[in-house]
C-alpha cells in the first residue's frame, strides 16, 4: 500500500462518541427511533454479558451505550436535549 492509501485509509477512520447510557428499553427504544428519523448512524454496546442478555431475553440489566459517528454528534445531541424522559 502506498503512502498515500494509507492517509486516504486515515482520513475514512469513524471516530465514535458516547451519545447516552440508558438503562431500560423505553428510552433505548426512543433514542434509537429518533436517531433512525433524522438519518443519523448509531452503534450499541453493551455492558458486561447485556449483550447475551439482550439476545436472549430482549433487555440487558446492565446499561446500553448508544455510540454516534462524531459528525453526527452535535445533531444528535440536540435531539435529545429536546425531548425530557423525565416525564
Amino acid at each position: 500500500m502506498s503512502r498515500r492509501d494509507n492517509q486516504s485509509q486515515e482520513n475514512k477512520d469513524i471516530q465514535l462518541r458516547l451519545l447516552k447510557t440508558v438503562d431500560t428499553n423505553f428510552e433505548l427504544d426512543l433514542i434509537t427511533n429518533l436517531l433512525k428519523e433524522n438519518d443519523i448512524p448509531y452503534i450499541l454496546k453493551d455492558h458486561g454479558t447485556g449483550g447475551y442478555m439482550r439476545i436472549i431475553s430482549g433487555s440487558s440489566i446492565y446499561g446500553t451505550d448508544i455510540l454516534v459517528e462524531e459528525l453526527f454528534f452535535e445533531k444528535a445531541k440536540e435531539i435529545l436535549n429536546s425531548i425530557s424522559l423525565t416525564e
